[in-house]
């Protein structure tokens, strides 16, 4: 029976609770039952704990401009379910995603498949029904158990490594790192940003192991810049200057210079792509909810979204809001909220002080930390904290209060950033699931 979108999506969030299951034998039967669609397109994989999606959507970006039909499967989404699966930039269209969704139950034929591992499967196979030329997949979390890790790339990349997601990668930066160096294939070429010591050191011997080739940021791919609006690359056989990336943040740099790197290694295949594709993909790029500015508040106040959701991200924005400050600058008001089972202190620790009012609040997911609970970690700061919830509600309490020259910046989580994403540019509410 042809399912209609909203049942599909009904059915795929009913697959939460089979939670989070590590391992590859469910995916692998899938591929197998699903006639092998992941060996029907080529691929770059890309893990680690920040910059993955950036650096996801520069590579497949920069390939469809060169003229390459480009899939690109990242998580989680925003809005809507549809984001995860795009081909050249444009979403899976509901009627597919809801047809793939029921040829996907039929082929698991009563298997316990989670949410990951089946739109893992129905990326691939719209893929390679798509007749792609590339995948660029975005690992979920971790790497060596992760649905996506049934690729075999052209180039692996493991973007910078840091805490998150301890429960199940592990406690400490070896630890993480061991099972994000897990997408490391035999042969295949590897860039990473890591440049924590302990992080590096895993990844050298994983490659060692695996015989693949290491091409490490600020060693053999070097950027230098200031923003993202202007710098200069110098990769592993030549050199750009005068690049512009579109994407916010010092940190992009990081990102462009393992997209660059990426992109050298397959035109060292004999893929051609081009300095002219390069720029104009790279000036184009979008990545919503990463310092992803908005409308201006009523007043005129300035408004952006930034997902960070781990220590590692809100010290990213707080690099950003701080150098990005106006020279006559007005208050900061945070709207910010985040998941009880992320590290709320590590988080609130980085962005709080930089604040002059904090306005807590909740979106609508059942793993999100409430309100109050948010306002009792803020409370030793000293900072001005308020208390509005639903999120809708903290928005316009937001604009209410801020001048022309405040600016209003909403996060600690992707599920806060999308929800409030969905209200500020007035769209329909988004899906209760993105994990």
């Amino acid at each position: 029976m042809t399912l209609s979108y909203p049942k599909a999506i009904e059915y795929l969030y009913g697959l939460q609770w089979h939670g989070i299951k590590l391992g590859l034998d469910t995916i692998r039967r899938l591929m197998t039952v699903l006639n092998e669609p992941h060996r029907r397109f080529r691929s770059v994989h890309i893990a680690g704990t920040n910059g993955k999606g950036s650096t996801a959507a520069m590579v497949a970006t920069i390939l469809a401009t060169a003229g390459y039909r480009t899939g690109l499967y990242t998580s989680p989404h925003l809005i809507d379910f549809t984001e995860r699966i795009c081909v050249n930039g444009e979403p899976i269209p509901r009627k597919a995603a809801a047809g793939l969704t029921g040829q996907i139950r039929d082929a698991a034929a009563g298997t316990p498949v989670t949410f990951f591992e089946f739109t893992t499967a129905m990326a691939f196979l719209y893929f390679a029904d798509s007749a792609v030329d590339f995948v660029v997949a975005e690992v979920g979390m971790g790497g060596r158990y992760d649905a996506t890790n049934v690729l075999t790339p052209l180039v692996s990349v493991i973007t910078p490594i840091d805490f998150d997601h301890q429960a199940y990668l592990g406690d400490t930066i070896e630890r993480i790192a061991a099972e994000k160096a897990g997408i490391i294939k035999p042969s295949v070429p590897v860039v990473t940003a890591a440049d924590r010591p302990e992080a590096v050191s895993v990844i050298r011997t994983v490659c060692r192991e695996q015989n693949a080739p290491l091409y490490r940021l600020g060693f053999e791919v070097r950027v230098e810049g200031v923003t993202p609006q202007r710098f200069s690359y110098q990769g592993i056989h030549g050199s750009l200057a005068d690049l512009n990336c579109s994407l916010l943040g010092r940190h992009q740099l990081s990102n462009a210079g393992c997209a660059l790197a990426v992109l050298e290694l397959l035109e060292q295949t004999g893929i051609s792509i081009g300095e002219e594709a390069v720029r104009r993909g790279l000036s184009s790029v979008r990545w919503e909810g990463r310092l992803e500015p908005m409308p201006p508040a009523p007043s005129g106040a300035a408004v952006i979204l930034d997902g960070a959701h781990n220590p590692a991200g809100a010290r990213v924005l707080r690099t950003f809001l701080k150098e990005s400050r106006p020279s006559r600058p007005g208050r900061l008001i945070l709207v910010v909220g985040i998941l009880r089972d992320k590290d709320i202190d590590g988080i609130l620790g980085e962005l709080v002080p930089i604040a002059d009012e904090v306005i807590v609040t909740r979106p609508r997911y059942e793993r999100a930390a409430s309100a109050d609970d948010l306002k009792r970690h803020i409370e030793k700061y000293g900072v001005r904290v308020t208390v509005r919830e639903p999120l809708e509600d903290a928005l316009r309490y937001a604009q209410s209060v801020a001048a022309a020259a405040d600016r209003i910046c909403i996060t600690g989580s992707l599920y806060t950033v999308g929800e409030a994403r969905s209200y500020l540019k007035g769209l329909a509410q988004p899906s209760a699931l993105r994990g």
